[in-house]
């Protein structure tokens, strides 16, 4: 063993959560180590007046601030929380609803069967299928941008929207209970 986890080991036994077999390792170290020894003895000290220092309670303002930054921490955690798995909503529903559509336009060209049998040939059609596609997706994108803009940042502020129902729910049950 080495002195680091023989330290290690130390601060657990002073938290009693070392368990035996453990306990006898680091006591076979101790014995061979003087290192160790003294380190061990300088923790026993220092728990020793941990323990006799009197414990007194945290003013009011201290548990107030201590408490209510726990608290914003956890509802920070809870929004994003809430955001992420609304957008992982969103994002499958939209596959949900487009998978259909995709499906059955690759069903009505037949490409997956026209794949096994035309091989490189139908893979290269495809990819002048695909660059043909593309062009005239940045044609529409030209076109439509403006409106693409608008119905994005529209679909952004219906999910902050429906982020803060979702949080306001989740409040008001809490309340309830």
């Amino acid at each position: 063993m080495r002195c680091e986890q023989a330290r290690r080991m130390m601060s657990a036994r002073l938290d009693g959560s070392l368990d035996p077999t453990e306990m006898s390792r680091l006591r076979d170290h101790m014995a061979s180590c003087a290192a160790c020894q003294v380190e061990w003895e300088k923790m026993e000290a220092l728990d020793q007046l941990f323990k006799s220092a009197p414990m007194r309670d945290a003013p009011p303002y201290l548990r107030i601030r201590v408490t209510s930054r726990i608290e914003r921490r956890d509802r920070a955690r809870r929004a994003i929380i809430g955001g992420m798995a609304l957008a992982l909503g969103t994002a499958t529903l939209t596959v949900l609803v487009l998978a259909p559509f995709a499906l059955g336009l690759l069903d009505n060209l037949g490409f997956g069967p026209a794949l096994v049998v035309g091989g490189m040939e139908t893979v290269t059609q495809l990819l002048v299928l695909l660059d043909a596609l593309s062009r005239a997706l940045i044609v529409l994108l030209d076109q439509f941008a403006r409106p693409l803009a608008i119905l994005g940042i529209g679909s952004l502020l219906m999910a902050l929207v429906l982020n803060g129902l979702w949080i306001v729910t989740i409040r008001r049950l809490r309340v309830v209970r």
